[in-house]
C-alpha cells in the first residue's frame, strides 16, 4: 500500500495521468491529424495538377464530391445526433413503445451545451456570415453559367450543388453553435479543416492564374501610349478578349470571372477569407474536444446568451474622426475611377500612394497614442475575446508583413533598374509594415486590459482611439478590397512570376485582416470598459484602488 502509494504521489509529481482514456484521445487526435495532413496534401497535388482537370476529370469530380459530401455528412450528424437529437429520441421512445428495445435510457441523447469555445464573438460570426454569403453567390452565378453552357458536364453542376450546401451549412453552424460541445467529433473536425484549407488554396490558385492569364493575354493587344498600368491593360482588353482566351484549367473553375469582372473577384476574396474563418473555427473545436466544463456555468452562460448592453459613452470624438476618415477614403477612390477613365494610370496610381500614405500615418499614430492612453488601464492574464481571435489576427498580419516586404523588394528592384526614381512606394510599404505590427500589438494588448479604478470608469483613457481605430480599420477593408480590384500601388511586373504568385495568395489576407482588426477593436470597445463585475464564476477577483494593481485567483483556462 505504501509504495502504491508512492507511486502514485510520483505520478501526480510529474505530471502523468493514469486514466488510459487520456492516452487513447491523445493517440485518436494524432490520427486525424496526420489524416487532415494527408489528405490536405493530397487536395494541394490534385489542384496544381494539369492532368486532373481534363485527362482524369472523372476522378477529380469523384475527390471533390468526396472531400464535401463527407463534411456534409458529418453536419448531418452533428444536427441530428449532437444538436437536434430530439428526433432521434422520440424515434426511440417509440421502438419501445412497441417493444423492439427494451430500455429507452440506455438509447437516449442528451442535448449538448453551447458552452464551448469556438467562434464567440458576434462580429466574427458576423462575418462568416457575410463572406459565406458571398461565396454561395459566386458558386450561383458559376452554376448558372454551367447550365447556359451546352458543353458543360452534368458533373459540374454537382460540384456547384455540394459546394453550395456545404458552404450554407457550415455557415449556418459557425454562427449558430460554433460553441456545442462535442465528446467524439475529432475526424469529422480535421476534415472540415482539410476542406477549407483546399478551398483557400483552390480558389487562391484560380486567381492567380486568372491574373496571369489576363496579363499573358495583354501583351497582345496594342495599348494606348499614355497607360502604363496592368489594370490599364486590363481595362483595354477586357470587351475584346475571349472567354477562351484563359487558360482551359480556370475556365473549368472560374468562368464567372471573366463574364462579372470585379464583382466576381469580390466575391472570390470573399470565399477565400469564409474559408479562412471556417479552418479556424473547426480548428478550435477540435482542440477543445473533450474539454470538461461545470454544468452550472453552461447554465448560466445560456441565460446571459441574449442579453447584451453597450455604453456609447466617450465615443462621438472617435466617431466624427473616423467618418471623415471614411469619406476621404471614398473620395480618393472616386479621385482613382476618374484618373482610370481619363487614362492617367500615373494620376491614379498617385492618388493611391498619397492616400495610402496618409492613412497609415494616421492609424499609427492612433495606434501610439491609444497605447499612451489606455496605460491607466489594468491588465489582466486573460483576453476579452478567444483564441481564435488571436490566430485570425495573426494569420492576417503575416499575410500583411510578406505583401509588405515583398513590395519593398520590387522597389529595390526597380531603383536598380532606373526604372521609376520615386520614393513614396518605400515610404508606404514602410510605414504600412510598422502601423500592421503596431496594430496588432496593440489589439493583443488592449484586449487584456480593463477598466477597474474609480478614475478610469470615469475617463474611459482610449476609448474614443478605439472607435476612431475601429472606423477606420472597417474603412480599410473597403478601400483596401476596391484597391484589389484594380492595380495596386507600388506592384509591378518587374517582380517576377514567382513574386506575383505570392502577391495574389496573400492578397485575401490583407483585406482579411483590416476586417478582423475591426472585429477584434469592437469587441475591445464593447468589453474593455464595461462597468458590469468582472469575476469569474470560477474564481475570485480582488481590485485595489489603485490604477496600477490587480490580483486575481481565477483560472484562465475556465474562462474560455
Amino acid at each position: 500500500m505504501v509504495i502504491n502509494a508512492e507511486k502514485s504521489n510520483d505520478a501526480s509529481r510529474y505530471g502523468l495521468v493514469a486514466d488510459p482514456r487520456a492516452s487513447i484521445d491523445f493517440f485518436i487526435g494524432l490520427l486525424t491529424c496526420l489524416y487532415a495532413l494527408i489528405l490536405t496534401i493530397i487536395a494541394l497535388i490534385i489542384e496544381v495538377s494539369p492532368i486532373w482537370k481534363t485527362d482524369i476529370w472523372i476522378a477529380e469530380t469523384t475527390f471533390f464530391l468526396f472531400m464535401y459530401g463527407f463534411g456534409i455528412a458529418f453536419f448531418f450528424c452533428c444536427y441530428t445526433f449532437v444538436i437536434y437529437p430530439e428526433i432521434y429520441n422520440f424515434v426511440i421512445k417509440w421502438l419501445v413503445r412497441v417493444k423492439v428495445l427494451q430500455n429507452s435510457q440506455k438509447w437516449i441523447i442528451q442535448k449538448t451545451n453551447h458552452n464551448g469555445e469556438g467562434a464567440g464573438t458576434l462580429y466574427l460570426r458576423l462575418g462568416a456570415l457575410f463572406f459565406g454569403s458571398a461565396g454561395i453567390v459566386l458558386f450561383g452565378l458559376e452554376m448558372f453559367l454551367c447550365i447556359e453552357d451546352s458543353n458543360c458536364r452534368t458533373s459540374s453542376i454537382a460540384k456547384h450543388v455540394v459546394a453550395i450546401l456545404f458552404t450554407f451549412i457550415q455557415m449556418h453552424f459557425i454562427f449558430c453553435n460554433s460553441k456545442v460541445i462535442y465528446k467524439l467529433a475529432k475526424l469529422g473536425m480535421m476534415h472540415l479543416i482539410s476542406v477549407n484549407l483546399w478551398t483557400w488554396f483552390r480558389f487562391v490558385l484560380v486567381k492567380t492564374e486568372h491574373k496571369v492569364a489576363k496579363k499573358q493575354a495583354s501583351h497582345s493587344f496594342p495599348l494606348s501610349p499614355r497607360s502604363s498600368s496592368e489594370e490599364d491593360d486590363n481595362i483595354t482588353i477586357r470587351a475584346q478578349l475571349p472567354l477562351h482566351a484563359t487558360s482551359v484549367r480556370y475556365k473549368h473553375c472560374l468562368g464567372a470571372i471573366d463574364q462579372f469582372g470585379d464583382a466576381a473577384t469580390f466575391l472570390t476574396t470573399c470565399l477565400v477569407e469564409y474559408s479562412l474563418i471556417g479552418a479556424a473555427v473547426m480548428f478550435i473545436q477540435w482542440k477543445s474536444i473533450g474539454c470538461a466544463i461545470a454544468g452550472h456555468y453552461g447554465e448560466e452562460k445560456v441565460k446571459r446568451k441574449c442579453k447584451m448592453r453597450i455604453d456609447c459613452s466617450s465615443s462621438s470624438t472617435g466617431l466624427f474622426a473616423g467618418i471623415i476618415f471614411l469619406i476621404a477614403a471614398f473620395v480618393s477612390m472616386g479621385m482613382y475611377t476618374i484618373f482610370e477613365e481619363l487614362r492617367n494610370s500615373r494620376g491614379a496610381q498617385l492618388v493611391f500612394g498619397i492616400v495610402d500614405l496618409c492613412m497609415f500615418c494616421m492609424t499609427l499614430g492612433a495606434c501610439l497614442i491609444g497605447l499612451w492612453r489606455m496605460k491607466a488601464l489594468q491588465y489582466r492574464m486573460c483576453a476579452h475575446g478567444e483564441v481564435i481571435d488571436e490566430i485570425l489576427l495573426i494569420i492576417g498580419l503575416i499575410g500583411e508583413i510578406v505583401y509588405c516586404v515583398i513590395g519593398m523588394d520590387i522597389f529595390l528592384a526597380t531603383r536598380r533598374a532606373r526604372i521609376d526614381p520615386s520614393l513614396l512606394p518605400a515610404f508606404v510599404f514602410a510605414f504600412r509594415l510598422i502601423q500592421v505590427v503596431v496594430q496588432a500589438a496593440f489589439i493583443l494588448i488592449t484586449s487584456r486590459l480593463r477598466c477597474s479604478s474609480p478614475y478610469t470608469v470615469k475617463k474611459k483613457p482610449g476609448k474614443q482611439i478605439i472607435t476612431f481605430l475601429l472606423v477606420a480599420n472597417a474603412t480599410l477593408f473597403v478601400f483596401h478590397t476596391y484597391e484589389g480590384m484594380k492595380s495596386s500601388f507600388g506592384i509591378s511586373e518587374y517582380g517576377g512570376t514567382t513574386y506575383t504568385n505570392a502577391i495574389h495568395a496573400v492578397a485575401p489576407l490583407l483585406v482579411f485582416y483590416r476586417f478582423h482588426s475591426s472585429a477584434c477593436l469592437a469587441e475591445i470597445w464593447k468589453h474593455t470598459y464595461s462597468t458590469k463585475p468582472h469575476e469569474r464564476r470560477h474564481g475570485s477577483v480582488t481590485m485595489s484602488d489603485s490604477n496600477l494593481t490587480l490580483e486575481t485567483t481565477d483560472n484562465c483556462s475556465s474562462s474560455r
